[in-house]
């Protein structure tokens, strides 16, 4: 006969559930060896309430996935026993039966033992004195009494038994934060239309921030702090962060509002509510000290949304670090700007915090999270034209989610067949919406309301960092406030509005957290000043107009707001305005021996020195550090004066007109006029996508036909001409007549832009015009312009 060898790899695999059933079998005979088999009835599913929820276990699940199960013993129809089950490889420890017990004092009515075994060693407690247990050799009749007496034993202390259920050893827990954590967003989430709380239904912008800040707690980083200014995605990273884990098996995520009262206090509160769990802040301490440690389970990670310094949550974070915790717990948290969190009042040492921190800096949206934003709101119907990539404006979270908020409150957008199309340029339609966003917020609107007017009579000088700041940003200098405004500042703080910090160039300023209802506030304001100096000349209230808003956020907005809120209010404006926002003529100037200061991509300050054809980094102050780049052929141009020719490009895209003589239309006219701009009106974008421009010399700079219209002027001429005006082709005459390559550049793309609208008889009359008057005269001019060389548009 033939011997062969047998091989154990080649044998079925034992079932989950046949060694299950094996292992209870063993253990029921090692405790219970008197006891028939089928008077010990074993369950192994059952629940245990905790608080205001229940939690089922399935042993089978257990063993599977861990090795390690809980079963319910019944004898004669009473529960007797909860059995943890362990592999062999497992050592049996006090906290394996602190486990079962736990589970035990959940029950009603509770049984009287508890048993824990791996198969090689069996013990078994009295669940009422947790002492070691034997039924001697009379285990049945010992039983009968156990059960008999279990009546009078009062009810386990549960505090104990909840805290045991929700350490790390158990999956408890991790159900309980996640239901925590989504009860929280679920309150700061609105429904779609209303603008009340920090997100929208079923919008959520995906961040690299976010996924940046997941990899910074797996690779154990205490604290990752994500900083940015208000409104510019901080909150929605920890909403998404909380999205993204919800079935991580390495993270379970706990958020909590920074304006809470402490960590530690909060924690408590929430166990108070959740499991019917009265603890105090200590006992919290102590909670966290416990999951912070352990090499089983996902990792505890703290979400806290906008943690202030000086708060009892920033302390008890500070406290944190002292607690000498493990690796399995770690906070992510978000504030505005991290350095007072990391920096001991001094400005120069670090905190306890800021030794164990990861700053996360969170700004516009780059060219891949706008592509992706892009998508979030088709699924809503909302798009945008070609070109609005391009757009720096749209970049910001709190622009989208305004346009949002305004789509989904218009009865027409309910339509399934109709869509919201955006411009390329960002437009007065973001007032309108803001405005109808925050029109039932009164005390809101009245507190920013009286900071814009501060804002406005604002004319001190100010450091480069705070300019800088003021072009991207809404802030307000404290010291500018008066008395009114200071008070209104104090509510507006405790309601959270406002935030208040010195800023690095060292002024203290104020900062409102609500951008749109900010921003139309401050064109209302804007409209009351402009019309108070309107009355005694209106030339010199369009000039402060125009130099006013040269360093104010969106200033351009803000001054076409103004004129048109003005024009609503009194009837009318005077072309003396228009005239002297005229005057104040855009330049472009050869920048030759200069001190500049610009904004790195992480939003430091950085100051280049240029001088002599030459150009360094350099401090404040002009000293240089390193050594210098040559510029070569290149010449550093510097453009000023924008703001008030942008201002007119918005306006212009409102149709105005002479009353009774539609010839004299005023946008047609201040249209023909900045049209001839020698560069684009437009705020450079430094986000990933810059602007395609052809350089004409001394005739001009000119955007790329391709990149659509995403000049406000540009979309002007466009809407001027998707309208039905009976003086359209002498407009186009005139526009030739000027001999603008600039004017006929934005002509094109505006007349291509009447094409893709699909509007009856006028797009075909754009595609007429542009083939047989415009283009001719641009190729012949860009002709010229290059010494007699071919040239055309295509």
């Amino acid at each position: 006969m033939a011997r062969t060898n047998h091989d154990p790899q080649l044998s079925p695999p034992v079932r989950p559930e046949a060694e299950l059933e094996s292992r209870i079998a063993a253990a029921l005979s090692a405790a219970f060896p008197n006891i028939p088999r089928e008077q010990l009835v074993e369950q192994r599913r059952f629940t245990v309430r905790l608080g205001h929820e229940t939690h089922e276990f399935d042993s089978a699940a257990q063993w599977e996935k861990s090795g390690r199960a809980d079963v319910i013993i019944f004898h004669d129809g009473r529960p007797l026993a909860v059995v943890e089950l362990k592999r062999e490889d497992l050592a049996l420890t006090h906290a394996d039966y602190e486990q079962a017990q736990s589970y035990a004092n959940q029950l009603t009515p509770r049984p009287p033992l508890v048993v824990v075994t791996n198969g090689r060693d069996t013990r078994i407690y009295d669940a009422n004195t947790g002492q070691l247990w034997s039924g001697q050799n009379d285990a049945a009749n010992e039983v009968a009494r156990l059960l008999a007496n279990a009546s009078k034993f009062a009810t386990a202390e549960m505090r104990w038994a909840t805290e045991a259920l929700m350490g790390r050893e158990t999956d408890v827990w991790v159900p309980i934060v996640r239901f925590a954590t989504a009860r929280l967003l679920a309150e700061m989430t609105d429904p779609p239309g209303q603008s009340d709380h920090p997100f929208a239904e079923r919008l959520l912008f995906s961040r690299l921030s976010t996924l940046a800040a997941i990899k910074s707690a797996q690779a154990g980083t205490t604290f990752t702090i994500i900083e940015g200014a208000a409104q510019s995605g901080k909150s929605s990273c920890l909403r998404e962060l909380a999205l993204r884990t919800k079935d991580s098996e390495d993270l379970a995520v706990l958020m909590l509002r920074g304006s809470v009262p402490g960590l530690f206090q909060s924690l408590a509160n929430l166990f108070a509510i959740e499991l019917e769990w009265n603890l105090t802040a200590n006992d919290a301490r102590q909670w966290l000290r416990r999951m912070s440690t352990g090499p089983a389970g996902p990792a505890l990670l703290l979400a806290i949304d906008d943690v202030e310094p000086g708060t009892s949550m920033s302390t008890d974070l500070e406290e944190l670090t002292s607690l000498r915790l493990g690796s399995k717990l770690n906070v992510i948290l978000t504030t505005d700007l991290a350095e007072r969190l990391v920096k001991a009042p001094n400005g120069r040492t670090k905190t306890a915090m800021g030794d164990r921190a990861k700053v996360i800096e969170i700004g516009p949206l780059r060219l891949e999270e706008f592509q992706s934003s892009q998508r979030a709101l088709a699924n809503h119907k909302i798009h945008f034209q070609p070109g609005a990539e391009y757009t720096e404006d749209y970049r910001t979270p709190w622009v989208l989610r305004t346009i949002y908020d305004d789509a989904a409150r218009d009865a027409q957008h309910q339509d399934p067949d109709s869509i919201l199309l955006l411009p390329p340029a960002l437009g007065l339609e973001l007032v309108d919406a803001a405005r109808q966003s925050y029109a039932n917020q009164a005390d809101l609107l009245r507190g920013y309301r009286v900071l814009a007017r501060c804002s406005l009579a604002d004319t001190s000088a100010r450091s480069a960092e705070l300019t800088l700041a003021a072009s991207n940003g809404f802030v307000v200098r404290q010291d500018a406030l008066s008395d009114e405004a200071r008070h209104a500042v104090a509510d507006l703080k405790s309601k959270g509005a406002v935030r208040t910090y010195r800023h690095a160039g060292r002024e203290d300023v104020v900062v409102p957290t609500i951008p749109a209802a900010f921003l139309s506030e401050l064109a209302d304001a804007a409209s009351d000043e402009l019309a108070f100096r309107a009355e005694v000349d209106p030339q010199e209230a369009g000039t402060w107009l125009g130099n006013r808003l040269a360093t104010v956020y969106l200033g351009d907005l803000v001054g076409a707001q103004a004129i048109r809120c003005m024009a609503e209010k009194t009837g009318g404006f005077s072309s003396g305005i228009i005239d002297s926002l005229l005057a104040i003529e855009p330049t472009d100037e050869p920048v030759e021996n200069a001190l500049v200061a610009m904004a790195a991509h992480d939003g430091r300050l950085i100051y280049l020195k240029i001088e002599g054809g030459k150009t360094w980094i350099s401090d404040r102050h002009g000293d240089t550090i390193g050594e210098s780049i040559d510029l070569g052929d290149e010449h550093p141009q510097m453009l000023g004066n924008m703001a008030a020719w942008m201002t007119l490009g918005q306006l212009a895209r409102l149709p105005m007109a002479t009353v009774s003589d539609d010839s004299q239309r005023i946008d047609a006219w201040i249209l023909l006029i900045i049209g001839q701009c020698l560069f684009p009106l437009i705020r450079s974008n430094e986000l990933g996508l810059g602007h395609l421009v052809h350089d004409l010399g001394d005739r001009g700079l000119v955007l790329c036909h391709n990149l659509g219209p995403i000049e406000a002027a540009t979309q002007a001429i466009a809407d001027l001409f998707s309208r039905p005006w009976t003086h359209a082709d002498e407009w186009i005459s005139a526009a030739i007549e000027t001999g603008s390559l600039p004017l006929l550049h934005r002509l094109t793309i505006a007349l291509r832009t009447v094409q893709l609208r699909n509007i009856q008889d006028l797009s075909e009359w754009a595609e007429v015009t542009l083939k047989e008057r415009v283009l001719p005269t641009l190729t012949a001019a860009l002709r010229v312009s290059s010494g007699g060389e071919d040239a055309s548009i295509h």
